[in-house]
């Protein structure tokens, strides 16, 4: 493949082309203060190359290169014929070959029934093998597997064996909606008597998922039938990383996907996007990688508070929808948890007025706390001695530079879990004294 630097160029070449179809797109923008680097151990990035002002327009996109479900099924209907309520301008010229042909079996009933991460998944991955793609030059700029090589889902037995089990049941839910994706399109090529294997591998159709899921942006389609299917994916635009602190705003009309920023940077600054609050065991099992000080960090203690209940606790939190996903932050308990640990103090959760209270907002909960503080505290000493035992992973010197890596990364997550437990136990005990 190509250096990046040359890849970069026919990107923007592709973004920046105005002739289309015999008329004139809008316009592409991308500010002359802006630089994208690749900077070894951080990857991809947009810097500013000068000083650049907050609530300015540095990014426009015009939609006829966006890829998102509308997109998508309109390139296609080029080859099969289907006709769409919803219509995207697409390139006058047919390039016919063995993957059209694909194209050519596939009915708008069946299409429209794959999710927008089915659809796009695939796509990607037979468009990535076409020699005269629409997409290339977005397409190659897209990650590599190494890219994702911190991603649990790329980990070997032995490395997963390593993780905290809160971030092994985020990584299995990640396995499973990729596992259930990929499963739906390989019954679709099966029904039309198309060779999987030569058409979209799991590993092909890997990447493109892991693309997708790491560089894909909220936009609201007219074909949506769940809000998971809302999303664009954006070229130039998906450079831009992610940080706690939200820098840039999004905006989407009809001259396109469009970014402003909402904070001043300085030359060689990086740009960048909030992705929202979420803690390192997300960041990691979603996107491959952890921030040292993240102010959204928490502890999912769920399999040790349900431990702790019985039939009819169980029962009650399922009917006021709290039942599941406790945590403690740097704030401390999250309410879910404060929930779910008076409930348990309750004999019978039904009938106790005071747990209702606290539900509905009108008490504040304190006679639960003695006793939810110390059931908090001891789960979260038990978090700290088995971080102890594996936070000595930051350190590893393995010889394989990529498990290395992941070693290191696992190392951090238990440090921060150290970390992070110490604290809410050490502001549970001045909250009780």
């Amino acid at each position: 493949m190509e250096d990046f630097d040359t890849r970069l160029s026919e990107l923007s070449k592709w973004i920046n082309s105005t002739s289309y179809g015999g008329k004139l797109s809008r316009e592409t923008y991308i500010s002359s203060d802006l630089v994208v680097k690749d900077v070894k151990g951080s990857g991809r990035g947009v810097y500013a190359s000068e000083n650049v002002n907050p609530n300015s327009l540095i990014i426009n996109i015009p939609h006829r290169f966006l890829l998102n479900f509308v997109t998508v099924l309109n390139h296609i209907a080029k080859y099969n014929g289907m006709i769409l309520a919803n219509h995207a301008i697409v390139p006058l010229d047919m390039n016919h070959d063995a993957y059209t042909k694909v194209y050519q079996r596939l009915s708008k009933d069946e299409l429209i029934k794959l999710s927008s991460f089915q659809l796009l998944s695939m796509y990607i991955s037979i468009e990535r093998k076409r020699n005269h793609s629409y997409w290339r030059p977005f397409i190659n700029m897209l990650p590599s597997i190494d890219d994702f090589s911190l991603m649990p889902i790329n980990f070997d037995e032995d490395t997963l064996s390593l993780l905290p089990e809160s971030t092994k049941a985020m990584h299995h839910k990640v396995l499973q909606r990729f596992d259930h994706d990929y499963q739906v399109i390989v019954d679709l090529l099966r029904r039309k008597s198309v060779d999987v294997s030569s058409v979209v591998t799991r590993d092909e159709f890997l990447l493109s998922w892991l693309s997708i899921n790491s560089r894909c942006l909220f936009m609201k389609l007219p074909t949506s039938s769940s809000p998971l299917d809302n999303f664009t994916m954006a070229p130039y635009v998906d450079f831009i990383n992610h940080s706690p602190d939200d820098h840039c705003n999004l905006k989407i009309d009809g001259k396109g996907f469009q970014v402003f920023t909402t904070s001043a940077y300085s030359r060689d600054e990086q740009l960048y996007f909030s992705y929202g609050p979420h803690s390192n065991e997300f960041l990691l099992t979603e996107y491959g990688f952890i921030i040292v000080d993240n102010k959204w960090d928490d502890i999912n203690v769920s399999k040790e508070i349900l431990f702790l209940l019985k039939p009819n606790h169980v029962e009650f939190l399922k009917q006021y929808d709290y039942f599941d996903n406790y945590t403690v932050n740097r704030e401390g308990m999250s309410f879910r948890t404060e929930v779910a640990l008076a409930a348990f103090q309750e004999s019978n959760p039904q009938e106790s007025r005071r747990l209702i209270a606290l539900i509905n907002g009108t008490f504040e909960g304190s006679s639960y706390m003695t006793v939810s503080s110390r059931i908090i505290s001891e789960i979260l000493e038990k978090i700290i001695h088995e971080a102890e035992q594996y936070q000595y992973l930051q350190y590893a010197d393995d010889p394989n530079p990529i498990r290395r890596s992941r070693m290191k990364t696992i190392g951090q997550i238990y440090r921060n879990r150290k970390q992070l437990s110490r604290n809410v136990i050490d502001n549970l005990t001045k909250l009780q004294t």
